[in-house]
C-alpha cells in the first residue's frame, strides 16, 4: 500500500516506457521524433496517470473495507496521523528526527488536490470518488 515515486524514479520509469513504444514502432534515434508524437500514435496514457488512478483505486477500495479490517484501521490511522493526529497516543512519541518522508496519504493528496480528511469523505461513494480527475500528468515532470 506504499506506493510513492520520486521523480527521478518517474522519469526513469517515462523514459522506459517511451523507449519501448519507439522500439514498437521502429522509430530509430537519428529520426528525431518526439515523444509527444510518438504518444499520440500510440494511443497510450502516461505512467504517472495510470499509477495515480491504481493508487486512488486502492484507497477508495480499502476505505471501503469493513471498519473491523486491519487496512481499513491502518488507513484511517494514516490519514488522522497526517491531519494532525499523533500515530501513537503514548505521551512520549516524538517524530523522529530529519525530514520526514513521503508517505502515502501524502500521495493521494498530491493526486487528488484534496486534503486526507476530505479524501476519506469523499471515498465512501464508489461514484464520486472514480469521478476524481488524477492531476499526477505534471507528477514526473
Amino acid at each position: 500500500m506504499t506506493w510513492t515515486l520520486l521523480k527521478a524514479d518517474g522519469r526513469r520509469l517515462e523514459a522506459f516506457r517511451m523507449n519501448c513504444q519507439r522500439r514498437i514502432l521502429g522509430i530509430r534515434w537519428f529520426h528525431f521524433v518526439r515523444n509527444a508524437s510518438v504518444t499520440r500514435q500510440t494511443g497510450e496514457e502516461g505512467l504517472a496517470i495510470r499509477i495515480c488512478r491504481r493508487r486512488l483505486s486502492i484507497f477508495g477500495h480499502v476505505w471501503r473495507l469493513p471498519e473491523a479490517t486491519p487496512d481499513h484501521s491502518a488507513l484511517r490511522l494514516a490519514v488522522d496521523a497526517r491531519t494532525g493526529g499523533k500515530p501513537d497516543i503514548r505521551p512520549e512519541w516524538k517524530r523522529q528526527r530529519g525530514r520526514p518522508c513521503q508517505t502515502w496519504v501524502q500521495q493521494i493528496e498530491d493526486d487528488t488536490v484534496l486534503n486526507a480528511n476530505d479524501a476519506w469523505r469523499i471515498a465512501h461513494d464508489r461514484k464520486s470518488w472514480r469521478a476524481l480527475r488524477p492531476v499526477a500528468g505534471q507528477a514526473f515532470h
